[in-house]
């Protein structure tokens, strides 16, 4: 990623990137699925985590998978990704003094 960085900045110095780890980017998906206002037990579904919205009884009742709903947040974030890494160079148009 520094490879990268240098490449894009050139001479320039660069600040390090700070260090992570994989378990970061499950927070940032979660974080940013948010943002995209999926609610909070498709997402815990997506994690295969148990808490979510959905608590005591109705936990134990409600075994839906919400398959649709998981699919349509990992789409939006995939795009949201994809936007993120491949845009394309902003249109600048230089005015005459």
């Amino acid at each position: 990623m520094m490879k990268a960085k240098r490449r894009e900045f050139g001479k320039r110095k660069v600040d390090p990137i700070p260090r992570w780890t994989l378990h970061d980017l499950r927070r940032t998906a979660t974080t940013n699925m948010a943002r995209l206002k999926f609610p909070p037990h498709v997402v815990d579904k997506i994690l295969n985590h148990v808490s979510g919205n959905i608590r005591g009884v109705a936990a134990i009742y409600n075994r839906f998978e919400y398959i649709e709903e998981r699919h349509a947040a990992l789409t939006a974030w995939g795009r949201y990704v994809d936007n993120l890494v491949s845009r394309a160079a902003p249109s600048v148009v230089e005015l005459r003094a």
